[in-house]
């Protein structure tokens, strides 16, 4: 963690300017669910106030349910955004395809939003940031196909977009969801493997995508990704009405005695 997160407190009541401090990091995404703070007397002296105020906001923070202290360990933030997807929703979706483009679909009109957003209130910062995860994904493309990782690479490009956006209830929107993200990217690109070139398209996809944010070009960044997703939903809804099918022609073919291999 960074040494130097914290700025000096400049108002007059000096534990509730450190509250307010901590909370707006919390709404920013500076601070994390589970993230252990700096010992209090490196705390104190990064935001130049005394340790009794500071043992004062941190009382106030852990009443709130903002900060947990753990004996022996520290004070951390609490787990406050979790997951609006419980585990058993999880592998649900991960049963049933039908619902699963329920899901895809909830991505599309999430994300498209979210890269406008970033296309608009990316910073310099955030930019490179979006870059380099491109830069991440391109480079690993030129490697051996290895879907897991590729995944992952995904998913993190897709949350500094939403990270970008600057707007917490989208960026905890989209934290809440991220395992499913996860999750829908790696089947999605197994079934994109299916077709020759498949794994291009997604990477010039993420490529159009990153340029359109950054020439801050809002029209353009929401038509990449919408364009983007949607080629995921087509192809997926594809996949998945030739995969039922087969299963219907097998299950034919099995009542008229024919043998199937």
């Amino acid at each position: 963690m960074s040494t130097e997160k914290f700025r000096k407190v400049e108002h007059t009541r000096m534990a509730q300017a450190v509250v307010e401090q901590v909370e707006d990091m919390i709404l920013r995404g500076t601070l994390t669910d589970g993230e252990r703070l700096p010992a209090e007397r490196d705390l104190a002296s990064q935001l130049e106030v005394s340790r009794q105020t500071l043992r004062e906001a941190l009382k106030t923070l852990e009443e709130q349910g903002l900060v947990e202290s753990r004996q022996g360990e520290g004070t951390f933030i609490a787990k406050i955004v979790g997951s609006a997807i419980s585990q058993p929703l999880i592998e649900l979706f991960s049963r049933h395809e039908e619902a699963y483009l329920d899901y895809l679909e909830f991505r599309l009109l999430l994300e498209a939003k979210a890269a406008g957003m970033a296309a608009e209130r990316a910073t310099s910062f955030d930019r490179q940031i979006i870059r380099a995860r491109f830069e991440d994904m391109f480079a690993a493309h030129n490697e051996d196909n290895d879907a897991t990782r590729d995944a992952d690479l995904d998913a993190d490009f897709h949350y500094a977009i939403a990270e970008a956006t600057h707007n917490p209830m989208m960026i905890f929107s989209l934290r809440s969801i991220f395992e499913l993200i996860r999750r829908g990217v790696f089947y999605n690109r197994y079934v994109v493997y299916l077709e020759a070139g498949g794994r291009d398209r997604l990477l010039d996809q993420h490529r159009e995508i990153c340029e359109a944010i950054e020439a801050a070009d809002i029209a353009r960044a929401e038509a990449a990704m919408t364009a983007h997703l949607s080629f995921i939903i087509e192809f997926f809804s594809g996949a998945l009405k030739m995969r039922q099918r087969f299963e219907t022609a097998r299950a034919r073919a099995e009542v008229l005695g024919v043998k199937t291999g």
